[in-house]
């Protein structure tokens, strides 16, 4: 020690580089007691998070420091300049982001330190999904196949946006009045209209019934022109909108068709159930019918339902659930009631008998559907294969053996006043020469396909001038490149029936000539399955629709009783 001191004294050079050892421990000591001071800033909050050049960006948390001095702010890996700073605070910085930013990180840095990052997006870099311009999501039509053809021939419509399957898609064509009425259809973008027929004035679509739908994809449609279509035009409608209407015009070949006599009814079908007995779990289930709409037939619109269906639509019939609960008065009754406006065409048909042509496309679903024997029209039963050729002969034109057996039926039959039970055999006309309505609609049914001619039965509500309403039946027969004639046995045999002042059907009455005092409920026979296997069925034959079930119970019911009332005429318009 003594030493050192000694050398400090005889040194000038070591006491000056003494001196600057002692400067710098005072520097180093001064810097740890700063470091020591300061905390490390702490980001805990940007806004906005998604912003642009040009906004006011707000960080907050603390340890900022009271003023910038040394201090900055990062942004997306760029130290900002002393242009981008609004203020500095110990808790709250501003800055303006500058033009070159895009997405990063932000830190705070200060003597102390480089706080947390958090996350910055420039809202000009993120992807935008676009608003879909409806131009690009409406179905277009790029070709139709041909732009004429027959009633029942296949049209193939090329184009996009058609959809990968039909779901409530359909096709349009102008029917018999309708060509005046296109201009009031909905414009093409409009969305969510492609199943409501009542947005479609003077257009029909192809019938489910008549097997018109053949293929459908998202570039290709193929169906064949259905009952009703008239010239004018054809598009497809979606649920994103409807095509720009194509012309298209209907060939002639066997004759022509119009609508003549309307009328629109307000009808209520309904249905009682009594004294419903069982468990908690027990349920009896109604199928109530309702009105097809069909060419002649184009509106049948749903106006009140009481109660509300547990199903509003099922292949034609409303869904209702009855329980034991279930009562609506001190009979310990419950019901349903469906109220419908229905607008209903007579239908005239002129055909030139000698241009009528059999059947080509025998492997075709209609034929083969309608020219089969099945539960309700026996066209196979020895009877009926006997009688065919003491009526037809040898006549192969099948308008020619429609109208022998219609005449036939004209001059030997006769109508009884009353409906038969549902389980009497409708070929007891035969041998009896007297029978309903629904005897006279099977058996001209079951010789029509016994012949090879497609034949339907037909069944709903007959109306009369003073507003009552029966259960009846009658036919319709189909002719290729023509479509389905009318046909009513009953009425035309004499069934007693009073028409409305100054009705008057043209033509042969009651062949190919029909009147607009009906409602019909079903197309042919419905085949519906039931809800459970284990539920018991109830069908009734000779009602006004034709279907398989009617009601069912589970197998909790124990006891119940049903009344279900003839469609009753509200109004007429």
């Amino acid at each position: 020690m003594n030493r050192f001191a000694y050398i400090l004294r005889k040194s000038p050079i070591a006491r000056l580089f003494a001196f600057a050892l002692a400067i710098a421990a005072g520097v180093l000591l001064l810097l740890f007691l700063t470091r020591s001071v300061l905390r490390k800033p702490v980001l805990t909050e940007i806004a906005p998070s998604v912003g642009a050049p040009g906004d006011v960006l707000i960080l907050r948390g603390q340890n900022f420091g009271s003023s910038r001095g040394f201090g900055y702010v990062e942004l997306c890996g760029n130290r900002l300049t002393e242009s981008s700073y609004v203020s500095w605070d110990d808790d709250l910085i501003k800055v303006i982001v500058p033009g070159n930013t895009e997405d990063g990180l932000v830190y705070i840095v200060t003597r102390a330190g480089k706080s947390n990052p958090e996350f910055f997006a420039n809202e000009l870099a993120i992807p935008v999904e676009m608003p879909e311009n409806p131009m690009f999501s409406v179905p277009i039509i790029s070709e139709l196949s041909v732009t004429e053809a027959f009633v029942g021939q296949v049209l193939t419509i090329s184009g996009r946006n058609f959809g990968s399957n039909r779901g409530e898609s359909n096709v349009y064509f102008t029917t018999y009045t309708g060509s005046e009425r296109e201009e009031k259809i909905p414009d093409l973008t409009t969305a969510g209209v492609a199943s409501d027929k009542k947005l479609y004035p003077g257009f029909v679509s192809p019938c489910e019934a008549d097997f018109d739908f053949e293929y459908w994809s998202d570039n290709e449609i193929r169906v064949r022109v259905p009952e009703g279509a008239a010239n004018g035009s054809v598009f497809v409608a979606t649920n994103e909108g409807r095509s720009v209407l194509q012309p298209f015009a209907i060939k002639s070949r066997a004759g022509v068709k119009n609508l003549s006599s309307q009328h629109t009814y307000l009808i209520q079908v309904g249905a009682d159930f009594y004294n419903i007995k069982g468990s908690n779990d027990a349920a009896v289930t109604i199928h109530l019918p309702r009105p097809i709409t069909y060419s002649w037939q184009p509106q049948a619109v749903l106006t009140e339902s009481v109660p509300e269906p547990a199903l509003l639509e099922y292949r034609g019939s409303s869904i209702f659930q009855m329980t034991p609960a279930d009562k609506t008065s001190a009979k310990n009754s419950t019901g349903a009631r469906q109220n419908f406006v229905v607008t209903s065409c007579g239908i005239e048909c002129e055909i030139w008998k000698d241009y009528v042509m059999p059947f080509r496309e025998k492997d075709r679903m209609l034929y083969k559907t309608y020219t089969r024997s099945d539960e309700i029209v026996p066209s196979n039963k020895k009877a009926v294969v006997d009688l065919l050729p003491q009526i037809i002969f040898q006549v192969k034109n099948p308008y020619r053996q429609a109208e022998l057996v219609f005449d036939y039926f004209v001059d030997n039959y006769s109508v009884l006043p009353k409906i038969r039970n549902g389980d009497a055999d409708p070929l007891d006309l035969i041998k009896r020469k007297k029978g309903d309505a629904y005897d006279f609609a099977v058996l001209y049914a079951a010789l029509l396909r016994a012949a090879g001619v497609p034949c339907r039965i037909l069944s709903g509500i007959l109306i009369d001038a003073d507003k009552h309403s029966r259960n009846h039946w009658w036919n319709e027969f189909y002719l290729e490149d023509y479509g389905w004639v009318p046909v009513d046995t009953a009425l035309a045999a004499g069934m007693d029936f009073k028409p409305f002042q100054g009705e008057h059907v043209a033509g042969k009455p009651y062949f190919g000539n029909i009147d607009a005092q009906r409602v019909a409920f079903s197309l042919d026979y419905k085949v519906l399955k039931q809800s459970l296997l284990s539920n018991k069925t109830v069908s009734m034959p000779r009602s006004f629709a034709l279907q398989s079930i009617w009601e069912e119970s589970s197998a909790d019911v124990e006891s119940y009783s049903s009344y279900w009332i003839v469609p009753a005429v509200l109004g007429i318009y």
